[in-house]
């Protein structure tokens, strides 16, 4: 039973006699994890160095070729034509006419599309090494091409200058090789180590000790990273095509801008697409298209799921228990919270303007705001009513009491109903036609 403030109380179910075993499992992860609410943060001190976060590199100097042949060429306009190479200004091109052309850096901001990444390992002389007994052994089960293909092996002497990076110097960078991984370990302060074994102290752990301490292996804190690269022999651009303004007599393809049809400045945006392999330009843009549409999906899915928590909480910062309420009005309460909150996002982004066109429209946007607004007001008029206090207090408490906070940290000023004010009889039908009474526990 637990009380509120003014002596009401409602009945709340807990597993009794009941034990919590904690599972800790060491390995590697590509994100940090606080320790601070493990049930042993001293014991299981998680370092939050992060001295090599992931980071996206994009060339500068990339440089596509267009040879006779391709069709590429003959769309160039005359003032691209004094590029092309012919065979006796370059030996070692093959191919009687070619044009060359660098890309620029916003192309590749968002990577490849369909080319998968390769992991970069540096071996001697950058060659592959050759495959281990085992795996000549089981070669037609588990092909060692597989490892080669998805693997980019550099020349080791690249990595002549790293004992001198600020890399290693500062973080104690080295290359350990087994894949092309970096390491650097982890190297506690003497007052952090003090203060991680008081706290060990203070919990008491300080003296449990187990046998896989006693064995050397990496610890928590330590930091490791590769590289992975996108290298594709053939690829397809979409884009804008033009004189390099760093480099003289020189071509670049950048990303067109678009100039938008809204009344805002900010309605223009910029097309520059970069495929692998040979796609003509509507199989890009609608695999682009695609992608755009699925991520959309993605959200509003989750939006989705996220309404039905939220439209909980609005009620009880309303006086009403949704959660407590029928099927029906639960369900208008998760469809009215996420069309209100997604009509507000497609305000925030095309506006209201009847010349914003398609999904998302000026038109669509209004509909959905008053449909999200109008099923919202059904919820309210439906549901259960439930004790009127401090809004966001309540608020608290129903978060605490989803995240099973002991009830004496979420004490809620009274559970008794307020009839006063007519938004609902204390026993009659709702707006649906069904049947409602005051929530009463006791």
């Amino acid at each position: 039973t637990v009380s509120a403030k003014d002596g009401s109380a409602k009945e709340e179910s807990y597993s009794c006699n009941c034990v919590t075993h904690y599972d800790y499992v060491k390995g590697w992860r590509n994100f940090r994890i606080n320790s601070i609410l493990f049930d042993q943060p001293g014991a299981h001190h998680n370092p939050q160095r992060d001295p090599m976060p992931s980071r996206m590199f994009t060339s500068n100097d990339a440089t596509l070729t267009f040879r006779e042949g391709d069709g590429a060429i003959d769309n160039v306009n005359d003032a691209t034509n004094q590029q092309r190479t012919a065979p006796n200004n370059n030996q070692n091109n093959r191919n009687p006419t070619s044009l060359q052309t660098q890309l620029n850096p916003t192309m590749l901001a968002s990577g490849i599309r369909n080319q998968p990444w390769r992991r970069v390992d540096f071996v001697l002389n950058g060659m592959a090494p050759s495959p281990s007994f085992f795996s000549r052994l089981f070669s037609s089960i588990f092909p060692t091409s597989w490892t080669t293909q998805n693997t980019r092996y550099e020349p080791l002497q690249l990595l002549r200058d790293t004992p001198t990076s600020r890399a290693a110097t500062e973080d104690n960078f080295v290359y350990v090789g087994q894949g092309g991984y970096f390491f650097s370990p982890y190297e506690s302060a003497m007052t952090s180590q003090l203060l991680n074994y008081f706290v060990q102290y203070m919990e008491g752990s300080l003296f449990d000790w187990q046998l896989g301490d006693l064995m050397p292996s990496c610890r928590a804190g330590d930091v490791r990273f590769y590289y992975e690269v996108q290298d594709p022999n053939v690829v397809s651009v979409l884009g804008e095509i033009g004189r390099n303004d760093g480099v003289a007599n020189r071509l670049e393809i950048r990303p067109r801008v678009m100039t938008g049809s809204g009344p805002a400045a900010s309605d223009a945006s910029s097309v520059g697409m970069v495929h692998s392999g040979v796609r003509s330009a509507e199989e890009m843009i609608i695999a682009e298209d695609t992608d755009s549409r699925n991520m959309a999906l993605l959200f509003r899915g989750l939006l989705v799921l996220w309404s039905i928590p939220a439209s909980r909480l609005i009620g009880v910062a309303f006086g009403r228990e949704v959660g407590s309420s029928s099927l029906s009005v639960q369900a208008m309460g998760a469809i009215g919270t996420f069309a209100t909150l997604l009509g507000g996002t497609w305000v925030l982004i095309w506006g209201t303007s009847s010349s914003s066109a398609g999904i998302g429209g000026g038109r669509d946007t209004v509909l959905l705001l008053v449909m999200g607004g109008y099923f919202v007001y059904l919820t309210y008029r439906s549901s259960v009513l439930r004790g009127v206090g401090r809004r966001w207090h309540a608020v608290w408490c129903r978060i605490g009491e989803w995240a099973n906070v002991p009830p004496e940290w979420r004490v809620e000023d009274t559970y008794v109903p307020n009839l006063s004010r007519g938004d609902q009889p204390a026993h009659g039908k709702n707006l649906m036609g069904e049947e409602t009474y005051p929530l009463k526990r006791f």
